[in-house]
């Protein structure tokens, strides 16, 4: 049935009523839109919580990996100051300079000391 809408003068239009069946199939487009909207906003929420997990993990791994190098690391820097005072040893400088350069000690009136006044 159609409904008259406006006044009696001419141009007047009708709107049909709609009947309950299109109601019916509205209602139920609209629960349909709703439900996928609901499952897609569920699912995106599954895969963020799924990205974010996998990253917690994949981060362990790394740290993990980063603290044996960070070992690795301060065990070479002990082995290398090691062997650094060992080389800076006077008694191995003072050993290398007699046995592959040939010097010796030098003997009393070979050493000139200069007074500290005269250094500039």
């Amino acid at each position: 049935m159609s409904q008259a809408v406006g006044t009696t003068q001419t141009g007047i239009r009708t709107v049909p009523r709609p009947t309950a069946q299109q109601s019916r199939i509205q209602g139920e487009t609209i629960e349909f839109i709703l439900t996928v909207a609901l499952g897609l906003v569920i699912l995106a929420a599954a895969l963020v919580y799924v990205w974010q997990h996998t990253y917690v993990v994949r981060l362990g791994y790394e740290i993990e990996r980063l603290r044996e190098r960070h070992s690795a690391l301060v065990q070479e820097n002990k082995a290398l100051r090691l062997e650094m005072g060992q080389l800076r040893s006077l008694k191995r400088v003072e050993e290398m300079a007699r046995k592959q350069m040939g010097m010796i000690s030098p003997k009393p009136g070979q050493v000139t000391l200069v007074p500290e006044s005269a250094v500039q």
